[in-house]
C-alpha cells in the first residue's frame, strides 16, 4: 500500500471524487490499523497489571518471610527482640475520647527485684546430733559486687534436734 499525502493547501471541495475516495479508504485503513494496535497495547496492559500484581503478592511474601528470618537470627544470636510497631498517638490526639487510667504498673526497683534471679546456688549443711528432724531451708540472698553483679541463694539446713531446739546452718564468712 503506497501512502499518498495531500498537500495541505488542497481543501475537500477541490478534490475530486475519486480522490475524496481515496482519501476516507485511507483513513478507514489507518483507523482500522490503530484499532488493532490500540487493543493489542489494551491485552499487553492486562497482562503486565496482572503479572504486577503477582509480582506485588509475591514481594509481600518474601518481605515476612525475610523478617521472619531475621528474627529467628536475632534470636539465635540472643538479640533483644524487635520492638512492636505501635501506632504513633495521632488518632488518639484528634480522637474525642479520653484515654484515663491506661497507665502501666511501675516495675520493681531496687535489692528487692532480684532475688528471683539468683546467678549462683549454695546448700550449706548443718552439724545437728542424729535423730533430727529435716524440716526445709531457710532462705538468706547475698547480694556481691565481683566484676558483674552476683546474686547467691544460700540454702541454710534447718533440723529439729529431739528436745525440739532448731538448728539453721550459718552462713559462710564475708
Amino acid at each position: 500500500m503506497t501512502k499518498r499525502r495531500l498537500p495541505m493547501a488542497e481543501h475537500a471541495d477541490t478534490l475530486s471524487l475519486k480522490a475524496l475516495r481515496e482519501l476516507v479508504t485511507g483513513l478507514v485503513a489507518r483507523a482500522d490499523r490503530a484499532e488493532i494496535r490500540i487493543e493489542a497495547l489494551e491485552a499487553d496492559n492486562r497482562k503486565l497489571r496482572e503479572e504486577n500484581d503477582q509480582l506485588r503478592i509475591e514481594n509481600t511474601r518474601l518481605k515476612v518471610d525475610n523478617q521472619l528470618l531475621r528474627d529467628e537470627i536475632a534470636r539465635l544470636k540472643n538479640l533483644p527482640p524487635r520492638p512492636p510497631f505501635r501506632p504513633s498517638g495521632m488518632e488518639q490526639a484528634t480522637s474525642d475520647k479520653a484515654v484515663a487510667g491506661s497507665r502501666k504498673p511501675a516495675r520493681r526497683r531496687g535489692p528487692k527485684g532480684d532475688t528471683g534471679s539468683a546467678t549462683r546456688q549454695e546448700v550449706l549443711p548443718a552439724s545437728v546430733p542424729p535423730g533430727s528432724r529435716f524440716k526445709g531451708y531457710k532462705d538468706c540472698v547475698v547480694r556481691d559486687l565481683v566484676v558483674r553483679a552476683e546474686v547467691v541463694r544460700y540454702r541454710r539446713e534447718c533440723w529439729v534436734t529431739p528436745e525440739g531446739r532448731t538448728i539453721i546452718a550459718p552462713l559462710p564468712q564475708g
